[in-house]
């Protein structure tokens, strides 16, 4: 404790404290003791005018660093708006956020009276002193149990309610042991018309509870029922329009909205938590990316990371492709979390992006490329896949790769992947434009021939999770694999907005997470690779115009007898 190490400064509070006492006359030092957990406390009676308040002034084990702080002794005491609930500490000029060490105990006493004086003279009205402490809104809802989430797009149709007309809204109800979240996500119009929400994500109501609640406005200058207790709330309620038995309701007056629940007793108004003032939090080049589509084959542990950062990024159409299941030892680096245990994971993955980002439309496809699978559902996977703008490759397996490459090149898409090197020391990433980059096939083999030159062959799983089998399983934590995922969905996002010049001058980068003999010296060295240039195209082989005519013949036969 403080007092034992640095005793001249234990003298000295008592001195400051006596000498204030001395001067004031005000300040009354009652007695010293120590705290069960051993804090040394002051008694002390703070007068003002004909009232005497009782507190204590408690030095935390920390102190000088921290302040002293000061409490009623009476644990039922409420003396002021300054203070932290019932019995709670005062809130003074002096707190963690601007106490310096040159401070006193004394100096705290003499804020505590100049509060406690201001909001109780002994003449003229009742002051409330002004306040220098900015709350968050963290702070002001932490005892709060229940709590009303607004959103910009409710609060601008809650605005467009007429007064008198009475409204249905569907809520959901998040619970958590410290609070209850309330979430309106559509209402019901008198005709019937429904309103969504579009804030709100469709998939949310599985996750949490429904309940309806009635919504009407009331003129401006209506008084809003009183809360002292249910009768009498009831009461004013049903004058307002409301039903005798309703339990919950939200009554809109000007720009208010009020949220109540009932029991047999009491009355319970939520806290409000308003809706955030819309600001950009990404650069203006990302909105491009609400207009552009993505195909992510893989929703493993690199794959999940990559979608929901893209989600987040503004990216809304998603088609998702993969035949596993999540599992609890996927915990370890997947996106995903114990809610999604023996789902599918491109359908859990599926419900993150909705629940990130809203106005997504994700399409999900459990289907393994590469494996025993019909080839007509190839077939089917394979023309979804090429519907949209950038194919990403997150399952590190040579034969999808491989597979994808020739689609891709065949049809000119874009495609990006990457890698996650097994032990965890770096990955890879890479991309393919038509027309700027050789083939997926070709920058694989310069990849390749590039550890080969250092006498390097990276570490890459031998098992098949999807399917068992044997062989190591990959070595590396979280993240290794949100370092990957993060510059693997920074290139995507480049080719996505189709930034000239990009912003990532090579086509290929090792990336070094710790250093590796006879690779990366040190974590987060990295290395662009060379890629050889595109290859001439091959002059495709041409008919003659009797030869085309005779085959189109055919084609023309076959049509017309289907």
């Amino acid at each position: 404790m403080w007092y034992l190490t640095d005793i001249p400064r234990y003298k000295a509070e008592k001195d400051s404290i006596r000498a204030l006492a001395s001067q004031e006359g005000q300040i009354h030092p009652v007695n010293w003791r120590m705290s069960d957990r051993g804090r040394l406390i002051l008694d002390v009676d703070i007068v003002v005018g004909n009232r005497t308040f009782e507190a204590f002034l408690q030095y935390p084990a920390q102190y000088p660093e921290l302040p002293p702080s000061i409490y009623p002794r009476d644990e039922k005491s409420r003396w002021s708006n300054h203070q932290y609930g019932t019995g709670g500490e005062l809130c003074l000029e002096y707190r963690p956020d601007n106490w310096t060490t040159d401070l006193t105990g004394a100096d705290m006493l003499a804020s505590a009276y100049r509060l406690l004086s201001t909001e109780n003279p002994t003449e003229g009205p009742v002051v409330v002193a002004r306040s220098a402490h900015e709350e968050s809104l963290g702070q002001s809802l932490r005892i709060d149990y229940l709590r009303f989430v607004h959103t910009r797009r409710l609060d601008d149709f809650l605005a467009s309610v007429a007064v008198g007309q009475m409204l249905q809204a569907n809520i959901l109800v998040h619970y958590r042991s410290e609070c209850a979240v309330y979430l309106v996500d559509k209402v019901t119009k008198a005709g019937g018309e429904i309103w969504k929400n579009p804030d709100i994500p469709d998939g949310l109501g599985s996750e949490t509870y429904e309940r309806t609640i009635s919504v009407m406005r009331v003129a401006e200058d209506a008084p809003l029922p009183p809360t002292t207790g249910a009768p009498e709330f009831h009461v004013a309620a049903e004058a307002l329009g409301f039903g005798a038995d309703e339990k919950s309701m939200i009554i809109l007056r000007g720009g208010g909205v009020h949220c109540f629940l009932l029991n047999d007793k009491t009355v319970f108004k939520f806290s409000p938590i308003p809706a955030e003032t819309e600001m950009p939090r990404v650069d203006k080049s990302h909105a491009v990316l609400r207009g552009k589509s993505v195909t992510l084959v893989g929703c493993g542990s690199l794959g999940s990371k990559i979608a929901t950062s893209l989600a987040r990024a503004g990216v809304a159409d998603f088609f998702l492709v993969d035949d596993d299941v999540l599992l609890p030892d996927n915990m370890v680096r997947n996106d995903l979390d114990w809610r999604d245990v023996g789902v599918h994971k491109a359908r859990a993955l599926a419900n993150r992006i909705k629940n990130v980002n809203p106005a997504a439309q994700v399409h999900v496809r459990c289907f393994r490329f590469a494996g025993q699978e019909a080839s007509e559902s190839a077939e089917t996977a394979l023309a979804s896949l090429l519907r949209r703008d950038l194919v990403i490759d997150a399952t590190a397996n040579p034969s999808v790769f491989n597979l994808l490459s020739s689609v891709v090149e065949k049809k000119k898409k874009p495609m990006v992947w990457g890698e996650v090197f097994g032990g965890g020391f770096g990955g890879l990433i890479a991309r393919y434009r038509p027309g700027i980059e050789p083939p997926p096939v070709l920058m694989r083999r310069a990849i390749e021939n590039w550890f080969g030159e250092r006498d390097y062959r990276p570490e890459r799983t031998g098992r098949d999770y999807a399917t068992g089998g044997d062989g190591p399983s990959m070595i590396a934590d979280d993240a290794d694999v949100a370092s990957i995922a993060a510059a693997t969905t920074r290139l995507a996002i480049d080719v996505l907005i189709g930034r000239n010049p990009s912003y990532f001058p090579s086509s290929v980068y090792a990336i070094g997470l710790a250093p590796e003999p006879g690779l990366f010296t040190q974590a987060f060295e990295t290395f662009p690779l060379e890629m050889p240039p595109s290859p001439i195209p091959a002059l495709a082989a041409e008919l003659t115009p009797e030869e085309i005519k005779v085959e189109a013949e055919e084609i023309i036969k076959l049509i017309s007898a289907t």
